[in-house]
């Protein structure tokens, strides 16, 4: 059933009342379900190709995350799911995202108003996929002793987070495994630099890279996002992202070092609940169709129109690239 005809069939009620965030959306909660339903189409496709490679002991927890919020509990007008909570799931990796800014956002504004802050890439050579676990290790051990002696023979305490991530060249068939630091003090990042250096004697000075961050608190909060994302996987072959995976399991990508510590701590949510306003409240089961990318109810009902809106998306975007294609023909 198409999205305009659940408005005929009295599904979607008062939508006048209703304040329109978009062309395209009733209601913010409406535009974030269907965003999360794009995001949750993508993590079943990766999620089969990596049971299609995995060895039975990860296929189950790959099964996990393809059902994912697979079912909504509509209760009057709030949704539920259950999530699975995996670091290969791109839904539930948006969740913790937030959880963690409201975890340290407000430490790390603390910590500016100190001293400035900054983003620091450290990185070394690239390896083949079975040293790929121990280069991990032999990295994170480095940022320990360069820590240590830092404080024990400088008197330099560092002070900031640091989160793991890996990439990967499928030309060469190698993964780079690096960190990104937001660290307190323009001599403290410059020291951690130059003795990153000496337990990385191989490593490129180019690829290494310092950079003073905005004070504003909407640039802290876009770093933050893309300092504790999970991990790098554009465009990964299934085998590979498998590869980082597993060697990554057990471990910790994003961790704190210094007296930065949470503000507060957020309990890890097992079900997101959602906002559903933009359809009159009712008591219904939604269950997630992938060949339209949308939930449907025992009526073949669709909850969010996701076909119809994705279609009107790219028809504006269609018609403004030949409204521009026009103004620069004519101009010419």
């Amino acid at each position: 059933m198409e999205f305009n005809s659940l408005i005929k069939n009295n599904i979607y009620s008062n939508l006048d009342t209703l304040e329109i965030t978009s062309d395209f959306f009733l209601s913010k909660s409406h535009e974030k379900l269907y965003y999360g339903a794009l995001s949750k189409a993508r993590t079943i496709q990766s999620n089969l190709k990596l049971i299609d490679v995995a060895p039975k002991v990860w296929q189950k927890q790959y099964w996990k995350t393809f059902h994912c919020a697979s079912v909504l509990l509509q209760d009057g007008n709030k949704s539920k799911g259950e999530l699975c909570r995996k670091r290969w799931c791109a839904n539930c990796n948006r969740i913790k995202t937030a959880e963690m800014v409201n975890s340290y956002l407000e430490p790390l504004q603390e910590l500016q108003k100190d001293d400035d802050l900054y983003l620091i890439t450290l990185t070394s050579k690239t390896v083949k996929e079975k040293r790929l676990k121990f280069e991990i290790e032999r990295r994170i051990m480095a940022f320990t002793r360069i820590k240590d002696n830092l404080r024990k023979n400088h008197n330099i305490k560092l002070i900031g987070c640091r989160k793991l991530e890996i990439t990967y060249n499928e030309s060469e068939d190698k993964y780079h495994p690096h960190f990104h630091f937001i660290q307190q003090g323009k001599k403290e990042a410059e020291m951690l630099l130059k003795y990153w250096h000496k337990h990385n004697p191989l490593a490129s000075e180019k690829a290494q890279d310092i950079i003073s961050i905005d004070a504003n608190n909407k640039s802290l909060v876009e770093l933050f996002k893309y300092a504790t994302k999970e991990v790098a996987k554009d465009k990964i072959n299934a085998k590979a992202l498998h590869n980082i995976y597993v060697a990554i399991d057990g471990k910790r990508v994003f961790q704190t070092y210094g007296k930065l510590r949470k503000v507060k701590e957020v309990k890890e949510t097992k079900e997101e609940i959602n906002q559903i306003d933009f359809i009159k409240p009712n008591y219904e089961i939604w269950q997630y169709d992938n060949t339209i990318k949308d939930y449907v109810n025992a009526y073949n009902q669709e909850l969010i129109g996701t076909q119809q809106i994705t279609y009107d998306i790219e028809n504006k975007k269609q018609r403004e690239n030949r409204e521009q294609i026009n103004i620069f023909s004519n101009g010419k």
